[in-house]
């Protein structure tokens, strides 16, 4: 019972220390909507930096309204129509 405990312990810690690292990894988050043939989405994303985080939302926003990989490669290359970013 006792050798339970201790490996529900060491698995807990483990588990604890995964999410610290992961959130404390994340200091910028930027929220990028994008319109691409006459549909619009936003997206909000987290990353180690504002250049990452941008670029993670916008890939997100362009997965709501394109179908495909042609598509999705043309949305990554439009601008954003709102970019709302904080470190």
């Amino acid at each position: 019972m006792a050798r339970t405990a201790i490996g529900i312990a060491i698995g807990a810690a483990f588990v604890a220390a995964v999410i610290w690292t992961a959130l404390s990894s994340t200091s910028a988050e930027c929220e990028i909507c994008v319109q691409y043939k006459g549909r619009s989405a936003c997206s909000t994303a987290r990353a180690a930096d504002v250049a990452q985080a941008e670029r993670q939302a916008h890939s997100g926003a362009c997965s709501q309204v394109t179908g495909g990989v042609t598509e999705t490669l043309e949305c990554d290359r439009i601008a954003a129509t709102r970019r709302r970013c904080s470190p």
